[in-house]
């Protein structure tokens, strides 16, 4: 069996072979983001640790493509709402892929279903938020459904 590193589990040891300490690590990045100019919206210096690079890699990487599964495999999670913790989700990409689940669905679905309502149907509709307009508040039930109460919330009390 090959010989390990105490300190760092290299194979074979190099000579001199030692590991950092996580606070000269911190102090590493927190020097480099000085000099780089890295700055907060309110001005003050950024402050990083190693673990942000691991949500650095793992956002970086989901979101260019790799699956999230695997995404997990690399940062050594079992579980996937791990790494999906890890993952920042952008409200652009939210807005992006929601846009390109609607284009693939509209690939499948009848082109009728895309069609512009008639006046009729434009209506019924603006006249059911009319009607959720009730005594006590607002009805939520949702539209083109029947009242299951027999409009109990719109009777006197």
């Amino acid at each position: 069996m090959a010989r390990r590193c105490p300190t760092c589990s290299k194979v074979p040891p190099s000579t001199g072979c030692r590991s950092s300490p996580p606070n000269r690590i911190r102090e590493l990045l927190t020097d480099h983001a000085l000099r780089a100019g890295i700055v907060d919206v309110d001005g003050t210096p950024l402050r990083f640790t190693p673990h942000d690079f691991r949500r650095i890699l793992s956002t970086e990487t989901v979101n260019g493509g790799l699956p999230i599964h695997i995404a997990a495999k690399l940062l050594g999670h079992l579980d996937l709402n791990t790494t999906q913790a890890y993952v920042a989700v952008c409200p652009e990409e939210v807005i992006r892929h929601h846009r390109q689940l609607v284009d693939q669905r509209r690939k499948h679905r009848p082109s009728e279903e895309y069609r512009d309502p008639s006046d009729t149907e434009w209506e019924d509709f603006r006249g059911h938020f009319s009607l959720r307009k009730v005594a006590l508040g607002t009805c939520d039930r949702p539209y083109g459904t029947p009242c299951r109460h027999e409009n109990a919330c719109a009777s006197e009390l």
